[in-house]
């Protein structure tokens, strides 16, 4: 049931990126994912780590919901000015700026709620939750294409209903629930610490796509941009159910030490997608546009690319979920500054024209995320077994 219900969120992301590029082109599919990974940097900036550090504090009973909702509220205070901030800095008009911080804010808002609205519920909800926004972005994606490729108001106006929406309804259903007073007796040293390492990771991770996807404009043009979006979309599918369970794993694993276990789930994963990206490279000389016509030429091949990268990001996702179960975000943040090393130094290689060498630099910066994540757990387990 829950993967049903997140799966046609997931499937309304596909489908929105794929019908956008088909019926607009590659440009106008590249700015609206463009939009998208930028709302979602600065979103990540002003959250602060504080959805998986107050998950943790009030499902472990150090700290009470009501306490949690204000630092929520004061959260989602300051996405307003980092969102304007943002669009300013990008020479955008005071309009768009206004926009986007209401877009960044709604995102904000959203994505703390969700996280409190798992507090002592049952899965439903936070489904629903999870996977609307993702359907309402789809609707405004059909309203632009009827309307010929006209949208009457700025993209992040269309990001803005949807989280704004989606965060109206979790705030109506936590205000039903009326979760009872509980302690708090969790610090802000011990909040703020467990936060910072999850704002690392959030910011670095959402920070890597958005500055990947201006080094493919830049480099590659914004038809090159449209194609990469596009295969990092279908790319993300498998990996959206790991995303999606993600909260749902957090809390189970918090009770649950079977670290082998989890690691034996990402290598199955992780080989699997292996299997996936040489099936799709082999078939690119057959397929090479994915369908969706010339603008679309060697597409496949990009996206084989990036399969291969996402066979690392399977590994990577799944253990980060299980070091921030343990109360060690730390642990993940270094697996980001390995792939943002990785990015800077491609940045600096004289790489071959096309937008496939540039792929290929992102797949490295996955393995490079997944090798620097396992070796601390495998030292361990060394050590272990050797004192034993």
């Amino acid at each position: 049931m829950s993967f049903g219900v997140q799966g046609a969120g997931a499937a309304s992301v596909l489908l929105a990126t794929v019908w956008l590029g088909a019926a607009a082109g590659p440009e106008q599919q590249g700015a609206f994912n463009r939009t998208k990974a930028e709302i979602e940097f600065v979103a990540a900036l002003a959250l602060l780590g504080l959805p998986q550090a107050l998950f943790y504090y009030v499902q472990s009973g150090g700290l009470s919901m009501q306490r949690a909702l204000r630092w929520a509220a004061a959260s989602v205070a300051l996405a307003l000015g980092a969102g304007a901030a943002y669009a300013l800095l990008q020479r955008a008009s005071a309009v768009a700026a206004v926009w986007m911080a209401l877009a960044v804010a709604a995102c904000v808002c959203h994505g703390q709620l969700r996280a409190m609205i798992l507090v002592g519920e049952r899965t439903a909800w936070f489904n629903i939750v999870t996977a609307l926004p993702q359907v309402l972005v789809l609707a405004a994606v059909c309203l632009f294409i009827a309307g010929n490729g006209h949208l009457p108001l700025p993209w992040p106006a269309m990001f803005l209903f949807a989280f704004g929406a989606t965060a109206m309804l979790a705030a109506w259903r936590l205000h039903v629930t009326r979760v009872a007073p509980g302690p708090s007796i969790a610090s802000w040293r011990s909040l703020t610490h467990y936060g910072l390492g999850a704002w690392l990771l959030a910011v670095l991770s959402t920070g890597a796509m958005l500055l990947m996807q201006r080094w493919v404009e830049a480099r590659a043009g914004a038809a090159a941009l449209g194609q990469f979006t596009l295969a990092m979309t279908l790319v993300l599918v498998p990996l959206v159910p790991i995303a999606y369970a993600a909260p749902l794993l957090f809390r189970r694993w918090m009770t649950q030490t079977d670290s082998l276990a989890h690691q034996r789930w990402a290598a199955g994963l992780c080989s699997a997608l292996l299997v996936v990206a040489i099936a799709v490279w082999a078939g690119a000389d057959t397929w090479p546009d994915l369908g969706l016509g010339a603008a679309y030429e060697g597409t496949t091949r990009v996206l084989a690319v990036l399969l291969g990268g996402a066979a690392a990001e399977a590994a990577l996702r799944l253990l980060a979920v299980q070091a921030c179960a343990r109360g060690q975000p730390w642990i993940p943040v270094r697996a980001e500054f390995f792939r943002g090393a990785v990015l800077l130094v491609g940045w600096w290689l004289p790489l071959p024209p096309g937008l496939l060498p540039l792929c290929v630099i992102w797949s490295l910066g996955c393995w490079a995320a997944a090798a620097a994540l396992l070796w601390p757990g495998r030292s361990r387990g060394q050590a272990q077994r050797a004192g034993a």
